[in-house]
């Protein structure tokens, strides 16, 4: 709540937010798994986390780069690793909801975006709007007349994005109402589907890299209508710097903490190129296992108490693909947003078998 309600608390706490967070999902994770039972049945989900997280601490020591980085890495795993264990029971899941809705409501009310800065405040104006969408859900469905704040809401959200001209905010925005409000809820029970949706959402982000620096090569570019910015903004030179560098270093990939001279942070400004980037090819195929069998589980959950689990999964998917020109779906400062969404997603009494 001080991250995104008071901008000073923001900036003396953002340096240990990865961390806190590190330790609030290791907490969590020896509360809701039984560590050494999913051990010994060889659950392949585990071993691959496993895996991963000790091959991607390796190559930081083969490189000599900053141990810091496998915390982001080690966080957004854990989220999906634990999602399906996790169950609040009806008063946590409430707590959170109203968590969510008021931490919106606060900035509906009032923007403090440029306490931040534009692209920021858009984005974190949309994404509680995303966590409230879930109690405004559950409200509509029991009145109607409830749907009158998610059409304001909507509204507030918009104008708000575009005044500060956030493409990925409103790309965010964009696909959810798209994904929740105009694709059929039957068209996510489909498995093939569903599994397209699941490849594009993870492979298609390198893809899209690919396909974003190809075309800048040959000199197209265009003034987006309603943003007042060009299609290529400078992604384009980060992501083939470090591909510049990276082709050498497959295998173990680059680490962090590296000066760009395309940018003036180590920013990937993509969350799947960020992870193949920093940590190589191998811990980049065990983290796309991990994440494509946990929606791959998520797709067999939808059809129970379908209209809420929905919203929370077209909620998700919007956050992958936005962040294909953005790191918001690893990002600790929105890691408590994502393991809601993904905990509300998989809520049930099923058990999970891996």
């Amino acid at each position: 709540m001080g991250t995104w309600t008071f901008p000073l608390f923001y900036h003396y706490t953002e340096k240990f937010n990865t961390l806190i967070v590190f330790v609030s999902l290791g907490m969590l994770f020896l509360a809701n798994v039984d560590i050494f039972g999913k051990i010994k049945s060889k659950e392949p989900q585990l071993i691959v986390l496993i895996i991963t997280l000790l091959l991607a601490a390796a190559n930081l020591f083969i490189i000599g780069s900053n141990k810091g980085c496998i915390l982001i890495l080690a966080n957004f795993l854990l989220i999906w690793y634990l999602a399906p264990f996790i169950k609040f029971d009806e008063k946590q899941q409430k707590a959170l909801e109203i968590f969510f809705l008021l931490m919106f409501a606060s900035w509906f009310v009032y923007d403090r975006a440029f306490s931040y800065n534009s692209n920021t405040g858009a984005t974190v104006t949309v994404f509680t709007f995303l966590g409230a969408m879930i109690l405004l859900t559950k409200l509509t469905s029991k009145k109607e007349i409830y749907g009158f704040f998610i059409v304001l809401a909507s509204i507030r959200v918009v104008t708000l994005v575009l005044w500060h001209l956030a493409r990925g905010a409103f790309i965010a925005f964009a696909l959810f109402m798209i994904f929740y409000y105009i694709i059929p809820k039957k068209w996510w029970l489909g498995k093939k589907r569903y599994m397209a949706l699941s490849l594009f959402a993870t492979f298609g982000s390198i893809a899209f890299v690919i396909f974003y620096v190809a075309l800048a090569s040959t000199g197209f570019n265009m003034q987006l209508p309603f943003f007042y910015k060009s299609i290529f903004s400078g992604r384009e030179q980060i992501w083939l710097e470090v591909w510049d560098i990276l082709k050498n270093n497959i295998f173990t990939g680059i680490g962090s903490g590296r000066q760009l001279k395309s940018f003036v942070e180590y920013n990937m400004h993509n969350a799947m190129y960020d992870i193949l980037a920093v940590h190589g090819l191998p811990v980049f195929l065990l983290s796309m296992y991990l994440i494509i069998s946990r929606l791959k589980m998520l797709q067999t959950r939808l059809s129970a108490q379908g209209s809420i689990r929905i919203c929370a999964a077209a909620a998700i998917f919007a956050i992958f693909i936005e962040s294909f020109i953005d790191m918001d779906l690893m990002w600790a400062d929105y890691s408590p947003l994502l393991l809601f969404l993904t905990t509300t997603a998989f809520s049930g009494k099923e058990e999970c078998n891996g």
